[in-house]
């Protein structure tokens, strides 16, 4: 949680600070005797309950002419590095980075620095966003949404790469931008593996990730087609479907819509959790790359759907953990064969680890199966919803 913002008076010496430096904090300028002093700080507990002032020394505060000689020195300084309307978009590496507080007031939220100076928030009533410098992992709500590039702080401001702004904020805070919101009518539920191909599997617990596969989609189905869908699956017995006709499968259907159900395994046993992958945008790097390679220069048919899977892969990714708890692995990105060639919205879900022993005892529950098909319906009714509302 964050600090609420200081209430101080409009010295001469606080005006300017805030003014040339908005986004940095109070105490990066001052000793804490000297804020109380020169900017007659109230300090406030972080939750807002105001405490007594504590008397301040007389050997703290400093003359009328030292706080002059001071102002007229940050002024100086502050001509060497100004920080002007210029700065609210800057170039890095030959990519634009837009400053964070910029981008928030576009959404009307907030923008400032928690204690610590480590991360960086923007919040509304609805919505927290914190975002750590140098980081490419930022939480919407608590979700992690995984970037293309590390954030960057420049001269006490924290930017965001213009890419990330448009492929994560504005897809999924503000998807209304965009043209030609898909219609929702027709779903295709791709049934990871199949056949030959049994996927992961944990011979101790008698679980093949094919078969568990299987399960959910049916579930699923029966659910989506209570709710008014119409639905087709790439597979509806045990049997293998090739990975590049499941895309196929979609787009000869006219579907709306494209899940894809998988379980996770690791040889970290203790590795454990839910997470969703949407197709990674052109230029950037998949999600386990550390930077983009010329290989990432290649556009695909499903990167016309940019904007919507992401909000489809949040909406998938928040249903499951808000249903199932977690570990929440986040919402990743990643150039699978299944999402590269489709003609509409699509995501690949992962279930759960059937390496983890946890996990792999619950999906022996029929009840807990339920509850995971039952948790992807979350985020396709809430994705849903949100197309309602813009179209």
């Amino acid at each position: 949680m964050g600090v609420p913002a200081r209430q101080h008076t409009h010295s001469p010496l606080a005006s300017f600070c805030r003014a040339r430096y908005p986004t940095v904090p109070v105490e990066l300028f001052f000793p804490k005797c000297w804020r109380d002093a020169l900017l007659r700080v109230r300090p406030s507990e972080p939750y807002g309950r105001a405490e007594a002032r504590p008397s301040i020394s007389s050997r703290c505060i400093p003359s009328v002419f030292f706080r002059k000689r001071l102002l007229l020195a940050l002024v100086f300084l502050s001509g060497l590095a100004p920080l002007s309307a210029q700065s609210v978009e800057i170039w890095h590496d030959g990519r634009k980075y837009i400053d964070l507080a910029t981008a928030g007031s576009r959404f009307g939220m907030k923008a400032y620095w928690l204690q610590g100076y480590k991360t960086f928030r923007l919040r509304s009533k609805w919505t927290n966003i914190d975002v750590g410098k140098g980081k490419k992992i930022l939480y919407i709500n608590r979700l992690p949404v995984y970037l293309g590039f590390p954030t960057l702080e420049n001269r006490g401001r924290l930017y965001l790469a213009k890419a990330d702004y448009q492929h994560v904020l504005q897809s999924i805070l503000t998807p209304q931008l965009f043209a030609n919101p898909p219609e929702l009518r027709t779903i295709v539920l791709d049934v990871g593996h199949g056949g030959k191909d049994s996927g992961a599997r944990n011979n101790a617990y008698g679980l093949k990730e094919k078969s568990l596969a299987l399960d959910i989609a049916k579930r699923l189905r029966h659910l989506l087609r209570r709710a008014g869908y119409s639905v087709v699956m790439t597979r509806d017995t045990d049997v293998f479907v090739p990975l590049e006709r499941r895309p196929q499968v979609a787009n000869r259907a006219d579907a709306d819509l494209f899940i894809s159900i998988h379980f996770n395994a690791a040889t970290n046993k203790a590795a454990s959790g839910y997470e969703t992958f949407a197709l990674t945008p052109q230029y950037q790097a998949s999600s386990k790359f550390a930077e983009p390679a010329p290989r990432d220069n290649t556009r695909f048919r499903g990167n016309d759907y940019d904007p919507w899977n992401a909000l489809l892969g949040y909406h998938m990714q928040r249903g499951m953990t808000q249903r199932l708890g977690g570990p929440d692995r986040g919402l990743k990105r990643a150039r699978f064969l299944v999402l590269k060639h489709l003609d509409c919205p699509g995501v690949l879900v992962e279930l759960g680890f059937i390496s983890h022993a946890g996990s792999a005892s619950r999906m022996r529950s029929s009840a807990h199966r339920q509850t995971l098909a039952q948790s992807l319906l979350d985020g396709i009714l809430a994705y849903h919803k949100r197309l309602q509302r813009i179209r």
